[in-house]
């Protein structure tokens, strides 16, 4: 059978697909893990299978005509949707079903695929919405390789990363509104829903870009405090995907012990540090599932505006005096999940915090497999190396002649920077070891891995 699993961003999305396809392999599928622009490109030369990831859309939900969806639809496919931000909502609690419609359209999926939800929230939502489909709550498979169960996947990472930087604290910039990486003017366009016709609309876009500004400006000052009361530390400054990396490296310019990095996937660099500080970013998820401290910093608050979960985790702390109350005391703290006041809420919108993600996933693609008994083809090398070239100058040829589409490629490869040959052959290696088995796997090129 053919599996396709699309990455738009890799330091994201590469170990859960990775071994998620290393789990399936050995079994008689082709298995491709690839950019998700260029997947679709090998549709005409794909017949029959499975879907898994959340591509098929690629335009906002209230708009999207379902074009990528009924193309592979056409060609046999069944889709196991799952969305990367299911419970990550801004806003007071009455807007997160808003939210979670703006994401994605129900109305296109059918009776034969199957929408995986993180938790009983966006599950009671999803079914309230739609009709007769196949909705399960899973979690997010992703979040679980912070959990000890996976952790060997990663030690070789985790051992460079201490070794290159000792005792380090990672502070996590997630400001995609203030310092997007294509620019304010994508911030404020079309493409972003943003209707300057809807005095409403407009005036919480600018609500919103105002308040990401200065927590952004405050989360600055407060590392620059950091680096000067603890000079024998290094402060690991993470860029979110989104952002625009050189504006920090501006700003961090010339201060030893801040490095302004954004390598490879973060799970080593959370799983290495000595506390993360962050606002409002699923990091904070992450560590407290693999047990790292978790120091939530937020200089102003504004429920309108809030990331409700990753701010429920971890110590709170809202001046410069309140985290370093929490760093000089940070081995006798209690940052246990359990020690946190909301944890039945917690648990309604997030299942990996009770349960395993990977296993229940695992089960619904698995079940699928064995429903799909048709037969399946897949593309040639020669038609793959084909598109591969034609996208390659397609590229090209747009950032030459345009400056906004040259911008608007950059950031995209910023977040989707190729597959490299020895990065993916030790990930090969790891989740081998993980699993106990050899995995069969071609590097097609930059853009696609095939495992057999």
């Amino acid at each position: 059978m053919n599996i396709l699993l699309p990455i738009e961003t890799i330091n994201r999305e590469i170990d859960f697909k990775l071994i998620l396809a290393s789990i399936l392999s050995g079994k008689g599928h082709s298995i491709y893990i690839g950019q998700h622009d260029f997947l679709m490109s090998l549709v005409p030369e794909l017949e029959n299978g499975l879907y898994i990831g959340k591509n098929i859309f690629h335009k906002r939900a209230d708009v999207e005509d379902g074009e990528r969806y009924y193309q592979l639809k056409k060609k046999g496919f069944d889709i196991i949707y799952i969305h990367e931000e299911g419970a990550v909502y801004y806003g007071k609690e009455d807007d997160w079903a808003n939210v979670l419609k703006r994401h994605y359209n129900l109305n296109f999926f059918d009776a034969n695929d199957h929408i995986c939800v993180w938790g009983q929230f966006q599950s009671r939502v999803d079914f309230a919405r739609s009709k007769g489909l196949n909705i399960s709550v899973t979690g997010h498979p992703r979040f679980d390789l912070y959990k000890k169960k996976w952790n060997s996947y990663f030690a070789d990472k985790v051992e460079k990363v201490k070794e290159r930087f000792q005792d380090y604290i990672l502070v996590i910039g997630n400001y995609g509104y203030a310092n997007h990486g294509i620019g304010v003017d994508y911030v404020f366009s079309d493409a972003t829903n943003y209707v300057v016709s809807d005095y409403e609309n407009r005036l919480d876009r600018v609500g919103y870009y105002t308040y990401s500004t200065r927590q952004m400006v405050s989360i600055i000052e407060l590392t620059h405090h950091l680096a000067v009361r603890y000079p024998q530390k290094n402060f690991v400054f993470r860029p979110h995907p989104s952002e625009n990396y050189d504006y920090y490296k501006a700003v961090f310019n010339g201060v030893d012990n801040i490095k302004v990095i954004h390598e490879g996937e973060v799970n080593p660099w959370i799983l290495g540090a000595e506390a993360v500080i962050h606002d409002g970013c699923t990091t904070a998820i992450e560590s407290t599932l693999a047990e790292i401290p978790v120091i939530n910093y937020k200089a102003f608050y504004n429920e309108k505006y809030d990331i409700w979960l990753p701010n429920q985790l971890g110590k709170r702390a809202s001046t410069l005096e309140e985290v370093y109350e929490i760093l000089d005391n940070i081995s006798i703290l209690d940052f246990s999940f359990s020690n946190i006041e909301s944890a039945e809420k917690v648990h309604d919108l997030f299942y990996n915090f009770k349960g395993d993600s990977f296993e229940r996933f695992i089960n619904i693609v698995e079940s699928k497999i064995n429903e799909k008994k048709d037969k399946s083809e897949s593309p040639s090398s020669s038609f793959i190396n084909k598109n591969y070239l034609m996208q390659k100058a397609k590229t090209s040829l747009a950032s030459a002649i345009s400056k906004e589409s040259a911008r608007k490629i950059n950031y995209h490869r910023n977040k989707f920077y190729g597959f490299d040959q020895e990065v993916v052959s030790s990930k090969f290696k790891q989740a081998g070891k993980v699993l106990g088995k050899q995995i069969d796997y071609k590097l097609h090129n930059p853009f696609l891995i095939e495992i057999r």
